[in-house]
């Protein structure tokens, strides 16, 4: 397809960086082969500098290959893996009511402000405030600094407690959620019943089991890997888990919700 200073780029390799090419991106072969060749051109100027011979560039490369081959692995052994059951699907379906039978819509006007600006003076201006305009003015007199936004969610998105709590509130009343390095100060305005059917959500409910079965089976991969490999921890290398003990204990959402967004983000409009 093209030669660089006598090296040969071929259809092949074309081919390859055409299948990398983002669904719905618009790009012409021309265009792929044109970067192709400019990448050919600065990795040869990169290799008469010596950079191929850089330590640092050296492990990165090693690494690079280290993850494909790793991830290829993985892949012939879950790339057999039986599909969801029809049974599995209405079972997710029905144990996920909020995020389908009874998936609902909130309206809500937030002001958001620091966590560490959210104190006893803030909690009890918001109890006596008529409207958030009040409260928003009351901020600025006090040069606390806000962000203020129009928030539409639905409940497949939100931890159940924050939805349990939302369901709870009569429309118009101010609340407050404090989550992490900052918080918002809300008007709840409006509250709407927005059901998904099993025949809508099945294909996304699919493809989430899909991916949590690979997870899972990958998991079990590597567990049999190390549980056959002599693996020694050595220079206190048993001593590590106590530097990692602090992220842990940041406050995070529960690994199933998180997990199930991101895998059902198609659901949430």
């Amino acid at each position: 397809m093209a030669r660089v200073n006598g090296q040969d780029i071929t259809v092949h390799q074309l081919n390859a960086e055409l299948e990398r090419v983002p669904a719905g991106q618009n790009v012409s072969k021309k265009e792929v082969l044109d970067a192709v060749i400019s990448r050919q051109l600065l990795v040869d100027q990169a290799a008469k500098e010596k950079m191929d011979r850089d330590p640092k560039i050296m492990q990165a490369i090693e690494r690079s290959k280290e993850q494909i081959l790793a991830q290829a692995y993985l892949q012939t052994k879950t790339k057999q893996m039986q599909r969801p059951t029809e049974a599995e699907i209405e079972k997710f379906y029905e144990q996920n009511p909020l995020m389908f039978a009874k998936r609902k819509i909130f309206d809500t006007k937030e002001l958001t402000i620091a966590t560490k600006d959210f104190n006893a003076e803030v909690a009890q201006k918001m109890s006596s405030a008529r409207s958030l305009e009040e409260v928003a003015n009351w901020l600025e007199g006090r040069q606390i600094k806000y962000v203020p936004t129009q928030a539409v969610r639905n409940s497949a998105e939100m931890p159940e407690k924050l939805v349990t709590m939302l369901s709870e509130i009569p429309t118009g009343k101010l609340f407050t959620v404090k989550q992490g390095d900052e918080s918002q100060l809300a008007l709840f305005q409006d509250v709407k019943d927005s059901p998904l059917t099993l025949a809508i959500a099945r294909p996304k409910i699919e493809q989430y089991l899909t991916m949590k079965k690979a997870q899972e089976a990958s998991e079990a991969e590597i567990g049999r890997l190390r549980t056959a490999a002599k693996i020694e921890y050595l220079n206190d290398a048993d001593k590590l888990d106590q530097k990692q003990a602090v992220a842990a204990t940041t406050p995070v959402a529960p690994a199933a919700e998180t997990e199930v967004g991101r895998g059902l983000a198609g659901l949430k409009k």
